[in-house]
């Protein structure tokens, strides 16, 4: 079997994990090609504005992780070559997003996978594209020069399966259009949740849909210790109590603590949103019901309900959204909601309102695919869901495919489904991952996972390490400055660089 490879300097463990991948193959006797860039392209999803001394400080690290792997002669390693200018047809300005999603390249929209990066690196959905021109641009040079790279080693090596990460920042998705377009396996890697594992996915990406065929065959291998394994997580995660390396959001919250002057007279709907900046930029990934995002589809559903004093609406703003930036568009929309309308209650993401004690005390739930609409059945709430969701097809919620349809199941007397379902997702949440043979993941002293080969980790030399470190400390202070809480943070890690 011949397979590639491409490196574009992504982090721990997914470093790690692609080594894994390599020895792998290797082990097995597998034609291996590995491209790797050293430097060559434009900007990378985790530099963005291409700063040299992070560049350095990548290569170093990439050098010393390679040199433990210490490959043989059916391992090859190669390098992006250097980059070409853009097209003279390619806009200098980019009004909206949708602008940017409209480019394309060899006929496929890689303009998606430059949204996907700045949405995760801003969190903000709607981010302001004149702001971030120069990083709009530097993205679209090197998805190009990606792409051009791939089609040529796609073509001259012919592999039989291709590796990359995520597949949908501006750097990869290129490597899913490429194999879709050409017909060629692919395998998409990401972080799993379960300590000393990794996720793959063969030929589709870690956040598309499970499809029912896949759902008909995870449950061929359920049985009643996984049941029960799944029922004692939900549990656990109601108990706020530590879920491998699952952040448990409601660890701040004060038990049993509702929104003041919460009225049980109502028919209270608890509506629990998404992190728009999670999805947006990929493809056909939008709200299935509301235009142009899920804030838009909250007030239209209060629009709706405005006259009907019976129901109220609170909203759970998510509490991972706490330390974005409060001027973010999903902030700002929420905040006009607020203001315009009379029959919610916005809980932003730092207050100690309890989940589950809104989740238990209100009629029904509605969700944009947070994971708290699986709970809600587990708990025995009636759970909406008015959008796409990975886990969809388990049958955990009711699923209308139009507003009117939303409002008769907001209006009806809803059984909810039933709970094995979300035993069923919580379990393969948890439980979803390959485990590593020749890297190890352990957690150091101050909490932070760490990553060996043979007992060694992975770091770059000192000499990058403190020149990257130096470099970006004025940014980091400021940034310190801004949220006071980092400080203290990143004085515990500090120690731990070199």
């Amino acid at each position: 079997m011949k397979v590639l490879f491409f490196y574009i300097g992504t982090p721990s463990p997914i470093l790690e994990t692609e080594f894994e991948l390599i020895r792998k193959h290797e082990k097995a006797g597998d034609m291996v090609r590995v491209i790797q860039c050293s430097g060559s392209l434009s900007n990378c999803h985790w530099n963005l504005n291409h700063i040299e001394s992070q560049c350095s400080q990548c290569r170093s690290r990439y050098k010393n992780g390679w040199d433990a792997l210490n490959p043989g002669a059916s391992v090859e390693l190669k390098q992006f070559p250097p980059g070409e200018e853009l097209n003279s047809n390619t806009p200098l300005v980019f009004d909206t997003l949708d602008d940017i999603s409209r480019y394309r390249y060899d006929n496929e929209n890689i303009g998606y996978g430059v949204i996907a990066s700045l949405v995760s690196r801003t969190r903000d959905h709607r981010f302001d594209t004149q702001k971030y021109r120069k990083e709009v641009l530097l993205g679209l040079s090197s998805a190009v020069q990606v792409y051009k790279t791939l089609k040529t080693e796609l073509t001259e090596f012919n592999p039989d399966r291709v590796y990359f990460f995520n597949g949908r920042i501006f750097t990869h998705l290129p490597a899913n259009l490429l194999c879709k377009k050409l017909g060629i396996d692919f395998f998409t890697y990401e972080v799993s949740r379960k300590y000393n594992s990794y996720r793959l996915h063969e030929n589709k990406t870690n956040h598309d849909v499970i499809t029912n065929d896949e759902v008909i065959l995870f449950d061929s291998t359920w049985d009643k210790d996984k049941e029960k394994i799944g029922n004692i997580i939900l549990k656990k995660m109601r108990s706020g109590g530590s879920l491998g390396k699952r952040k448990v959001f409601t660890q701040d919250q004060r038990k049993g603590a509702l929104p003041e002057g919460f009225n049980y007279t109502k028919k209270n709907i608890a509506v629990f949103n998404g992190t728009i900046d999670e999805y947006a930029g990929i493809e056909n990934r939008g709200n299935c019901i509301y235009k142009p995002d899920e804030t838009a589809g909250i007030y239209r559903i209060l629009q709706s309900f405005e006259s009907d004093s019976r129901f109220f609406f609170y909203l759970r703003v998510h509490p991972h959204m706490k330390d974005v930036p409060k001027g973010i568009s999903q902030l700002r929309d929420i905040r006009k909601l607020s203001s315009r309308f009379s029959n919610i209650f916005v809980i932003w993401p730092e207050e100690s309102v309890d989940t589950y004690a809104l989740l238990d005390a209100c009629e029904k739930t509605l969700t944009f695919g947070s994971t708290v609409g699986v709970e809600a059945t587990y708990w025995g709430k009636p759970s909406i869901l008015a959008d796409h969701a990975k886990f969809q097809n388990f049958n955990y919620a009711y699923m209308p495919k139009t507003h009117n349809e939303l409002v008769e199941l907001i209006c009806a007397d809803l059984k909810p489904k039933p709970p094995i379902s979300a035993a069923k997702i919580i379990y393969l949440i948890s439980y979803d991952g390959v485990s590593y043979k020749y890297f190890k993941e352990t957690k150091d002293k101050n909490g932070n996972i760490k990553m060996t080969l043979d007992g060694v980790e992975i770091k770059a030399n000192t000499l990058p390490s403190l020149y990257n470190w130096l470099y970006m400390f004025p940014s980091r202070l400021k940034r310190g400055f801004m949220k006071p809480s980092l400080i203290l943070e990143k004085l515990k890690k500090c120690k731990n660089l070199f």
